[in-house]
């Protein structure tokens, strides 16, 4: 009994601390309060009145940050819960006509056609409230306009203004068998309508469709070129869209040692951060679907292959083209920092260039059994001189951690290996956090300052531990710099040497079994479309 007051106990204070930081807005006092009470399943609290879910508060109040950070950190967050009138977050974003929110949760899994108590879907309270640009964006979504309310109204009948009606009439599609849309048109005569209909691309063809609406996805939708990296519990493939015939980079994990190893909220980090984030340096999530054993991420193609790669066959880089790099890095890590992500994982295999030889953020962690490296003898160590000595120390760690890395990942491209490096696993662990820096006097004065000021044992005395990426920007080591130029993708790197992509195709099957919100693997909120 006393365990099990205790529980409740912890639950009440936990559910008036996070309802607390709701009603200030304050996203970063409410990821401590989440961080703190991480045992605790975020929606075991619900408020008082209308039985309200942390997500629905937040949905409620507009505040895009607080959502945010629900469904980055909350436990077992339910994007679909009901209060109590059965009404869930997109239910009450629609309602209160918070159009950001809306989309964050649709992105992350939100379904689009559940009904309330009174059996209205986020499409009748987006109609009825009337506000044009959120009925723009939503019938993007192909939402099913002839769900009945308990009244017998179907979304299009929620307004009576003329303007609303008419714009509704424009964005509706006809369907087979749709007398709805044969309602709304005889309704309205007087108004031409002309639909044009693409017909199927040629991959040969320059006129590519830039959006496909289709919310279910599946691996029959891609033709699969190469294997680009494999690891213990998925691949990363080279697949083009068989619609669109745009080249994409694919990660597949299997379901089962996601689950085995207790990897979900990694994969559901990855997948949640990647929806909301849209950045020039760090790799785009462009769909998220599952079949009933596998994940799949549609990641943005970066042609020019990884710095990991690069490093092993050019060993160094010059000053100026590392400079290029690091300053598109860290202006990635500091738009991360803004959303209280900390990345934790940069190193020369999570660094990818694009086309134009630019660097951006991805996280292949499953790749780093590269199928076609020649450096497996070192990668383990290699892997290991990316730790911080904080993290070693296993005394907890911040966001100046990033920064440390970043300092490695600049040497390493200057010198050819990391600072410390030993192939002796223990000895490479002891220099991380004994050994004294040497920075070799070849380098310029300002990037030996630097390499010293983010490579600092001690993460209080680091460069950025006080003012984060604006304090490295300050740095001598970037006078001159103008970050705008750097953020439009004016700098300009070397062009990466590409191979020609396959065209063939590999002959594999990724197992296309029926899956439903039934299925005992189906992880909720995985599928998504970028808009």
């Amino acid at each position: 009994m006393n365990n099990q007051y205790s529980i409740q106990l912890q639950k009440y204070e936990f559910g008036r601390a996070l309802f607390d930081a709701l009603d200030r807005n304050d996203p970063e006092l409410l990821k401590l309060i989440l961080d703190q009470y991480r045992n605790i399943p975020t929606n075991s609290t619900v408020a008082e009145i209308n039985g309200l879910t942390p997500l629905h508060v937040a949905a409620l109040k507009g505040n895009l940050e607080c959502c945010e950070t629900l469904l980055d950190y909350g436990t077992n967050i339910d994007i679909n819960a009901r209060d109590d009138h059965e009404r869930t977050p997109l239910h009450i974003a629609c309602l209160y006509s918070h159009l950001s929110i809306a989309q964050l949760l649709t992105r992350s899994g939100a379904l689009l056609n559940i009904s309330d108590i009174y059996g209205n879907t986020p499409l009748h309270y987006v109609i009825l409230i009337g506000n044009t640009e959120f009925i723009n964006w939503i019938f993007l979504k192909n939402p099913n306009t002839e769900v009945k309310n308990k009244e017998g109204k179907i979304p299009t009948e929620m307004s009576k203004k003329k303007n609303i009606k008419l714009l509704v009439f424009k964005l509706m599609r006809p369907s087979l068998g749709s007398d709805n849309f044969i309602k709304s048109r005889n309704s309205l005569k007087n108004i031409e309508l002309i639909s044009a209909i693409p017909s199927q691309p040629s991959c040969d063809s320059d006129e590519v469709p830039e959006f496909v609406f289709d919310s279910k996805l599946s691996p029959s939708d891609f033709l699969v070129l190469e294997q680009l990296g494999k690891g213990s519990f998925g691949e990363v493939f080279l697949v083009q869209m068989k619609s669109t015939c745009k080249f994409y980079a694919m990660k597949v994990l299997k379901k089962q040692k996601v689950i085995t190893q207790n990897l979900i909220r990694y994969v559901m980090t990855e997948r949640n951060v990647l929806t909301y984030i849209k950045h020039p340096f760090i790799v785009g999530l462009n769909y998220a679907f599952q079949t009933a054993s596998k994940l799949f991420l549609v990641l943005d193609y970066c042609p020019g292959g990884d710095l990991g790669r690069l490093l092993n066959k050019e060993k160094v880089f010059s000053e100026e083209r590392a400079k290029i790099y690091v300053c598109e890095i860290l202006t990635a890590i500091e738009e991360l920092h803004k959303r209280n992500i900390i990345f934790r994982d940069l190193k020369p295999e999570n660094v990818v260039l694009d086309q134009e030889g630019h660097a951006l953020l991805t996280d292949f962690g499953l790749s780093k059994e590269g199928i076609q490296t020649s450096q497996a003898a070192n990668s383990f160590c290699g892997s290991i001189a990316y730790l911080a000595p904080e993290i070693l120390r296993q005394k907890g760690h911040g966001k100046a951690v990033d920064w440390y890395l970043l300092g490695v990942l600049l040497y390493e491209m200057l010198i050819g290996v990391p600072p410390y490096f030993s192939n002796n696993k223990k000895q490479l662990l002891s220099n991380i956090q004994k050994a004294p820096l040497i920075v070799p006097s070849h380098l310029n004065q300002t990037t030996k300052n630097l390499l010293i000021g983010l490579l600092q044992k001690n993460f209080e005395k680091r460069l950025g531990f006080i003012g984060d990426a604006e304090e490295i920007k300050n740095h001598e080591y970037f006078y001159g710099v103008d970050w705008d130029m750097v953020l439009k993708k004016n700098l300009r790197p070397p062009k990466p040497v590409m191979k020609n992509d396959a065209t063939n195709g590999l002959n594999i099957d990724f197992e296309e079994e029926t899956e439903t919100n039934e299925n005992s693997n189906h992880l909720q909120g995985w599928s998504f479309v970028h808009e």
